[in-house]
């Protein structure tokens, strides 16, 4: 019994020593991304084809953001109106430029362009999960 309660002790103090090292270098490895990537990805249309010329939807978001525009670049999925969505969020308009003095001012939120918004929220919903998908077709 005592050999059992000592290989646990061990096994517990291993594992924690291991948790704490664990955050510590992840916490001094830590990378900063820009958040506008998240929000380009969100409105790119997911298809990973590789159309764009980028192994993915996610690194074309990377290098939109990276170049602060969309000159040059294109999402043949997602067409004309992807890229106007991905513009308005990596080039704020004179109205928000002009407007966030005052909504610092005045308390007002600013918030974003409600296409995009709309995409994001609709992109956030959580789709039917495949377990309930098979239990609904069991009920039928």
């Amino acid at each position: 019994m005592n050999l059992i309660l000592i290989s646990m002790g061990v096994l517990g103090v291993t594992g924690l020593v291991a948790a704490v090292l664990l955050y510590v270098v992840s916490q001094i490895f830590k990378v900063e991304e820009d958040p506008r990537i998240d929000l380009v990805v969100a409105v790119l249309p997911g298809a990973n084809c590789g159309g764009c010329g980028f192994a993915g939807c996610r690194n074309f978001a990377e290098a939109c953001v990276k170049a602060g525009g969309t000159d040059g670049l294109a999402c043949p999925v997602g067409g004309e109106p992807t890229m106007e969505d991905v513009k308005r969020i990596l080039t704020p308009s004179d109205a928000e430029e002009a407007a966030a003095p005052a909504a610092q001012e005045g308390g007002e939120k600013k918030g974003f362009d409600p296409v995009i918004a709309a995409k994001i929220k609709a992109l956030a919903t959580p789709k039917a999960s495949f377990p309930n998908s098979i239990l609904m077709a069991q009920k039928l």
